[in-house]
């Protein structure tokens, strides 16, 4: 039997939180959950403790966010000292279909488990993919019936077998809230893993179009502290990042633009950019 372990974190959506774990255990009761719950204020590790007995709630600061959220999640799940065979990231907002989990096993058996495989997200009406991960062209991958190679992977629904885990480790907990499920997806390819769409949809989510680069409608000191919060594009992480794929000059120039494009008005930022930053 093959062990998995799924690791979840979350903030204040109590509601989706239990809909999310007991959606996983009626697919696959056996799959073990690491849930961290981020300081929230709703009762989540309490409703969660009551409802599912056996989820390991890991209690975090309030301060972890995404990336470092999970990233504890998964220093939990080895620190438990169970040899699983897959870790699983799954974000609580996603509805799981029934052929989920069999999916993205059959997608790992055929890559012959050296492939970190992404589950395929489709939007409310289920008539486009929204997550999963996007091609050379930055596009959202769309399914085809094939595994399709992506480039960016996006983190919500993703398999990771054991082998490419001994290989990369686990997520950097220098990332905050997003660019570390890009970095494991990049960092996987630079070791020769493939990362891998599902052949379809496995389930359903909701589009997030807020923007980490800019906010709007705000005075100059509240842009530049949301760009510097965990919901922004933090110059820091990001120049973090662009020099490890990019280069030094790439993370440079991005450093520049982003303080810039926070620094001009809303007016000036709408007559160079139009809506591409609102």
């Amino acid at each position: 039997m093959k062990r998995i372990a799924a690791l979840i974190t979350c903030f204040n959506r109590v509601e989706k939180t239990i809909d999310c774990i007991g959606r996983l255990q009626s697919i696959d009761s056996k799959i073990d959950v690491y849930l961290v719950d981020d300081g929230s204020t709703d009762g989540t590790s309490e409703k969660v403790n009551q409802a599912f007995p056996k989820v390991s709630v890991i209690r975090g600061n309030g301060n972890l966010y995404w990336n470092r959220g999970m990233h504890l999640a998964w220093k939990m799940a080895l620190i438990n000292k169970v040899k699983y065979d897959y870790f699983l990231w799954l974000n609580d907002d996603v509805n799981l279909f029934d052929f989920s989990i069999e999916e993205l096993l059959n997608c790992a058996n055929r890559s012959s488990c050296k492939a970190v495989i992404s589950g395929l997200i489709v939007n409310e009406t289920g008539d486009r993919v929204i997550y999963g991960g996007m091609d050379a062209n930055k596009m959202p991958i769309q399914p085809n019936g094939e595994m399709q190679k992506i480039t960016n992977l996006n983190g919500n629904v993703v398999l990771v077998p054991r082998g490419v885990y001994q290989e990369i480790g686990i997520l950097d907990p220098y990332y905050h809230h997003d660019l570390g499920d890009v970095d494991y997806g990049l960092r996987a390819q630079k070791s020769g893993f493939a990362v891998l769409t599902t052949t379809r949809g496995i389930g359903q989510g909701f589009s997030n179009d807020i923007s980490r680069m800019r906010l709007n409608n705000a005075s100059f000191v509240k842009r530049y502290k949301y760009l510097y919060s965990p919901l922004g594009a933090n110059p820091r992480i990001n120049f973090y990042y662009r020099k490890r794929y990019k280069g030094i000059l790439n993370a440079v120039v991005y450093f520049i633009f982003l303080h810039f494009l926070n620094f001009i008005p809303d007016s000036v930022n709408k007559f160079l950019f139009g809506t591409k930053y609102q």
